[in-house]
C-alpha cells in the first residue's frame, strides 16, 4: 500500500506500514499451506523512493532515498510527506505532486506539477507505467520461467550454491532482484 493523499496523519502512516508488513508476512509464508506462491511487488517502497527523490529536488533536507529505512521514514517522513497543498480534504503531498514548491502568491493552493503523480493518488502512466509493467513481468517470470527447479539448469551449473537452494529460496531471490531492479530509484 503506497503513500497517497489518503495518508493524512502519522498514525495513518504507521497503519499503512503495518499493513505492508502483514502483506509481506502472508506472502512469505503462503507456500507453507498452499501449492502456490505469492510474491510482493514493492510498489510502496518504489513510490517512497520517487517521492523522497523529488523532495530532495524540491530542496527538502531529507536522506538519500536508497538509505531510507523504517527509522528514517518515522523521523523524516512526517516532516515533509504530510506537507500538503491547501485544496480540500484529500489534498496531495507537495513532495509527491510538485515540481517546485508552491509560491506565496498561490497561497499554498497549487504548484507547478511534476510528471510523477497526477493527484496524490495515481501515478502518471507515461512516466512510471513502463517500469511498473516491467516489474510485474519480472515477478511473473520468477514463478513461470522456472526451468529445471530441483534439477540442474545452465544457470545453476556455474554456481554450485544455487543448486543447493530450495525452489522457495530461488523464487524469493528472484523476487528480491525484480524489486531491486524495477522498484527503486537506482
Amino acid at each position: 500500500v503506497p503513500f497517497t493523499n489518503n495518508v493524512k496523519t502519522v498514525e495513518i502512516m504507521d497503519g499503512v506500514r503495518k499493513i505492508n508488513d502483514m502483506i509481506r508476512d502472508v506472502a512469505r509464508n503462503w507456500h507453507l499451506d498452499h501449492d502456490t506462491h505469492l510474491l510482493v511487488m514493492e510498489y510502496a517502497a518504489y513510490t517512497n523512493h520517487v517521492i523522497w527523490t523529488n523532495a530532495r529536488h524540491l530542496g527538502y533536507n531529507v536522506s538519500d532515498p536508497l538509505l531510507v529505512n523504517r527509522e528514517t521514514l518515522d523521523v523524516e517522513g512526517p516532516g515533509f510527506l504530510l506537507e500538503r497543498l491547501v485544496q480540500h480534504a484529500f489534498a496531495p503531498s507537495i513532495p509527491q505532486v510538485c515540481n517546485k514548491k508552491p509560491t506565496s502568491e498561490s497561497g499554498g493552493r497549487y504548484c507547478e506539477q511534476n510528471y510523477l503523480f497526477n493527484d496524490g493518488m495515481h501515478f502518471c502512466a507515461e512516466m512510471l507505467g513502463a517500469r511498473i509493467g516491467a516489474g510485474v513481468a519480472c515477478l511473473l517470470g520468477c514463478v513461470y520461467n522456472r526451468k529445471g527447479l530441483g534439477e540442474s539448469s545452465l544457470q545453476e551449473e556455474g554456481n554450485p550454491q544455487l543448486s543447493l537452494e530450495t525452489p522457495e529460496l530461488k523464487i524469493r531471490a528472484c523476487e528480491r532482484q525484480c524489486n531491486e531492479q524495477f522498484f527503486s530509484v537506482v
